[in-house]
């Protein structure tokens, strides 16, 4: 089996689109007072990815990144590309093949997965891609089960799915809802209209990696799973 097997586009096949993909784990204890990351192991970050539910096979391992770097997607193999990153009790993955096209909610998947394998964290994910239209798709899952999930096409005349008990979640997250407009979201509204990925961010609170210099992550080329990749090909490379 090569690197390539599952793909039907060229290595060098131009992508549509643009986006950003993350799932976040925190592990007990749980930041109080300003977040203590360890320094990143590239050991454990490669048997996360390793692990991880879209990853069929790590291929190589590349340069390390950072928790602030920008996951460009131009060629049909930057596709391949992740990055995880493990500081102590957070770990941190992006992978284009959470993208979701409105059918197969991978957020959602990969998450309940990490949520049966750490039922003590609290797991955030959240992806958006805009290829010629901009679908968004957001999980939190607190520890003990309450989970809260968003997905749609925020800017089309379709449904907007919002499951789970917001009023419990915003309460174990002791999040006022009061400041909620400031971050945009707006509960009383049609969901589309909340950025929800903002929420996310806020239930992370101190433990947020994202946009951090300062927190070192592996970079890794990867095979994905065969139902991975053929939802990249819907997601990504459709129309060529």
């Amino acid at each position: 089996m090569t690197d390539s097997d599952f793909w039907d586009y060229p290595a060098d096949q131009r992508v549509k689109g643009h986006g950003e993909f993350t799932i976040t784990v925190v592990l007990p204890p749980f930041a109080t007072g300003e977040a203590g990351f360890g320094p990143h192991d590239p050991g454990r970050a490669r048997q996360f990815a390793e692990a991880f539910g879209t990853v069929d096979k790590v291929l190589e391992e590349l340069e390390s990144t950072t928790a602030a770097d920008y996951d460009s997607v131009v060629t049909r193999a930057d596709l391949d590309l992740i990055r995880v990153g493990c500081w102590g009790n957070v770990i941190a993955i992006a992978d284009p093949a959470l993208a979701d096209n409105g059918v197969m909610c991978p957020v959602l998947e990969q998450t309940n997965t990490l949520q049966l394998r750490y039922p003590d964290a609290l797991i955030v994910g959240s992806a958006w891609a805009d290829c010629g239209s901009s679908h968004a798709e957001d999980v939190i899952h607190l520890p003990g089960g309450l989970t809260l999930h968003t997905e749609g096409w925020p800017t089309e005349d379709s449904p907007y799915h919002l499951s789970g008990d917001l009023p419990a979640v915003l309460r174990a997250l002791d999040i006022d809802p009061a400041i909620l407009p400031d971050e945009d979201i707006h509960l009383a509204q049609d969901p589309r209209s909340s950025n929800w990925s903002a929420l996310g961010r806020l239930a992370l609170g101190r433990s947020d990696p994202w946009g951090r210099s300062d927190l070192e992550m592996s970079a890794f080329r990867v095979r994905h799973t065969e139902s991975a990749t053929a939802l990249m090909e819907e997601k990504w490379l459709f129309d060529f």
